[in-house]
């Protein structure tokens, strides 16, 4: 019977990708509607969703994981085309190469 090898390899780090970036809506999301749009925009601008914290229907500021895309580092107020909400950058992660 042929021996199987194990090619995996470790590295340290987030778990989340090479670069992750916090942003934070500038007010609170309006409805579910308004999340949606928001969250297509950032996939439109070339992120991927890794997670988002917080409750649309006006409950609060929402924080969103991206990876991807443009570099969020210096979102401050943005708006990006096709979202009806600003987001702000909080803060970036760059994992160990």
């Amino acid at each position: 019977m042929a021996a199987i090898t194990n090619t995996a390899q470790s590295k340290a780090g987030m778990g989340l990708g090479p670069t992750t970036s916090i942003v934070v809506t500038d007010a609170a999301v309006a409805d579910e509607a308004g999340l949606k749009t928001l969250l297509e925009g950032l996939a439109q601008a070339g992120h991927t969703i890794a997670g988002v914290e917080g409750t649309a229907n006006n409950s609060g500021v929402m924080h969103i994981a991206l990876q991807g895309g443009p570099d969020a580092s210096g979102y401050s107020g943005e708006t990006l085309s096709s979202t009806i909400q600003a987001v702000s950058e909080v803060v970036t992660f760059t994992s160990n190469p």
